[in-house]
């Protein structure tokens, strides 16, 4: 009995190494479930903002969060899903963010992202709720948290050594349906060619493409303030090393070629132009950036509701009018690691035009935010 003890003693760690070593093989193949998420604190101070009847608003100070986890799983080599939920009103289209200080109650969360996507080496396309799939460096025109609901594709082609050009379209439902046929829908449609080449010791990208947004004539479109859009948008960026840290020069024009009514108020505010430069980088701990942004955006320049929420505080809970403006961003950024840093944001505008035939003033208004965001 003592000599089969023994002997069991002696090849149970042989077994248990027979039992384990497929497991530990395992490791070293890719995962097919992946999770991802980030947290945002924020402190934000608006002041001396003027209404359009020349009144003042308030100052306001905020304390805000914004808490985003996903998920995606690779199906098979080409096929793969993925899903996100986001802090924030469902109808906030332009900001997951939520302020402290509502009596305590549970915050909301919503699914903005769900949608399968194939891809190859050279192309891909997805359906349903996604990023905005096309190429932007800021986002005067298109705000980041606005995930476009539809169809979207992009086939990339290979030019001289280093050197891409990616064709990429996309089919989105903005309204919700009134009729039966996506004529009669409200509905984006866009188009892009994107370049990304090398000139010198620069790198170079830049995109030119037409976005068409057609509203919904069966009802009232309030995002789209029942018009047509249709706003071609040209933009490019050089990147060069200066020593050891990265600088960006970026410019963006956007126009819009609808030809609207005289009887229209602001008809003809229809252009908008940005100017950016970027030094360094948030790669990782003890990097730093500085920044510095110039827009110009008309009324109509782009749709404002699906613009960035960042530079003023005109409009509603959820939706702010972000066109009509012009003005400067400042920033500053410290690396506390690769996903965790600080950002540090001064923007001071003023209104290019009255809002409405019925305003007596402009707009107008300065405000400073600081980030802390971290991601894993």
């Amino acid at each position: 009995m003592g000599n089969q003890r023994l002997r069991l003693i002696l090849i149970l760690p042989g077994l248990l190494l027979s039992v384990s070593t497929p497991l530990w093989a395992q490791q070293d193949e890719p995962r097919k479930l992946n999770f991802s998420g980030d947290f945002r604190f924020r402190a934000e101070f608006d002041r001396d903002s003027q209404r359009s009847d020349g009144t003042q608003r308030d100052d306001r100070d905020r304390l805000r969060f914004r808490a985003r986890f996903g998920l995606s799983y690779q199906y098979d080599e080409h096929i793969s899903f993925g899903l996100r939920v986001r802090s924030g009103a469902a109808a906030a289209t332009q900001s997951p963010h939520i302020t402290l200080g509502s009596e305590l109650t549970p915050k909301t969360f919503s699914l903005d992202k769900a949608f399968v996507r194939v891809a190859s080496q050279s192309g891909w396309f997805w359906l349903g709720k996604n990023s905005f799939p096309f190429w932007t460096q800021n986002e005067l025109f298109w705000d980041d948290d606005a995930t476009p609901e539809g169809a979207a594709g992009a086939y990339t082609f290979g030019l001289r050594a280093g050197s891409s050009l990616t064709a990429t379209g996309g089919l989105f439902i903005l309204g919700t349906p009134t009729s039966n046929t996506f004529g009669d829908q409200a509905r984006l449609v866009g188009g892009q060619l994107a370049l990304k080449t090398g000139v010198g010791a620069a790198s170079v990208e830049a995109a030119g493409g037409l976005f068409a947004f057609r509203e919904d004539p069966g009802q009232a479109d309030p995002r789209l303030e029942d018009l047509d859009y249709s706003i071609g948008v040209a933009g490019a960026r050089v990147t060069l090393n200066v020593g050891s840290k990265p600088v960006a020069i970026g410019a963006d024009v956007m126009v819009n070629f609808e030809d609207y009514p005289a009887t229209l108020f602001n008809d003809d505010q229809t252009t908008g132009y940005v100017g950016s430069l970027r030094v360094g980088s948030l790669n990782k701990k003890g990097d730093w950036l500085l920044g510095y942004y110039y827009a110009h955006v008309e009324k109509f320049a782009v749709v404002g509701r699906y613009a960035q929420d960042d530079w003023v505080r005109w409009g509603s809970a959820t939706a702010t009018r972000s066109s009509n403006f012009q003005g400067h961003e400042f920033r500053a950024a410290l690396a506390l690691g690769s996903k965790n840093n600080l950002v540090a944001r001064f923007y001071l505008v003023d209104g290019i035009e009255r809002e409405s035939a019925s305003a007596t003033a402009k707009e107008d208004g300065a405000r400073f935010r600081i980030d802390w965001n971290i991601g894993f």
